[in-house]
């Protein structure tokens, strides 16, 4: 007879192949109280889908797939049963809330992970908290659990992610991003079971309106970044990073490459070392529903 954990993992198998809500644990890097991640939530819960919110109670980005071995301090917002901010990295939140603060009987069908306030293309993806939490109910939840991770470059970059325009444009992607969910999450799976479990989708929107977007593509991950970091003797013996931009390497049929021609990018990504490339075919044919 199936224990409860097996049976609750069949029925998020079926609900992740199917069309109808499911239960999604949202994390980000940018802090439980982002901007990106409140329009996400909106948008993600308005569709009908059941979320679970539980993401660091401070800026995590840049910290990958770490994770916090120590004891994890989470609080509760009293307002809201269903959020939660947690004292480690994207990925702990993720692993704590799907095996401790998750309702008994259920887990998540599905990890999302964002809106992150900035893009993560290319080799950046190795620094990625966003693309670490979505990677995290991969490898480190049994079942695994599949994710998407959600990038947007702002539209201003000039000013903060909550400012009228960037809000706005975060409204916006989430609302998308919604529209990209149904179009995909069927992708994980055929006959009816999940056979992609262990890979993460990295969605990638360019700083341009939504509305006019030059279209979505399945994209490969490029193998190049434009970040760079030196490190500067500010006293006292600290150092800090500064980082700056180059032209990042041009790679024809990359992620870099379509968000510099204005289309929103889809990656498979996994967490396996020296994996395969995953198909994109199949992803391809579902994105030209968008």
């Amino acid at each position: 007879m199936p224990v409860a954990g097996s049976l609750a993992a069949l029925a998020g198998a079926a609900a992740l192949c199917g069309s109808g809500p499911l239960d999604i644990l949202l994390t980000n890097d940018d802090g439980a109280g982002a901007a990106g991640i409140r329009a996400l939530r909106a948008e993600l819960e308005a569709a009908g889908h059941r979320v679970i919110l539980a993401a660091p109670d401070h800026n995590a980005s840049g910290s990958a797939m770490s994770f916090s071995w120590d004891a994890v301090r989470v609080t509760r917002d009293p307002g809201d049963p269903m959020a939660f901010a947690v004292g480690g990295t994207p990925a702990t939140a993720v692993v704590l809330a799907a095996t401790a603060l998750y309702p008994q009987g259920r887990r998540p069908d599905l990890v999302v992970s964002g809106i992150n306030h900035g893009s993560n293309a290319g080799a950046l993806l190795a620094l990625s908290g966003t693309v670490g939490g979505a990677l995290a109910g991969t490898l480190l939840l049994d079942p695994p659990v599949p994710g998407i991770a959600v990038n947007a470059a702002r539209l201003d970059a000039t000013q903060p992610a909550d400012a009228p325009a960037n809000r706005a444009q975060l409204d916006a992607v989430a609302a998308h991003l919604v529209k990209l969910l149904g179009a995909t999450r069927g992708w994980f799976c055929e006959g009816g079971t999940v056979v992609r479990a262990r890979t993460a989708l990295n969605v990638n929107y360019p700083a341009r309106p939504v509305a006019q977007v030059a279209g979505v593509v399945a994209a490969r991950q490029g193998s190049g970044t434009d970040l760079r970091i030196a490190f500067e003797s500010s006293g006292d013996g600290e150092y800090r990073a500064q980082p700056s931009r180059i032209a990042p390497p041009e790679e024809r049929e990359s992620d870099d490459h379509w968000l510099e021609l204005g289309y929103v990018t889809v990656t498979p990504v996994s967490g396996a070392i020296g994996a395969a490339e995953v198909p994109r075919r199949d992803l391809e044919r579902r994105l030209r529903k968008l």
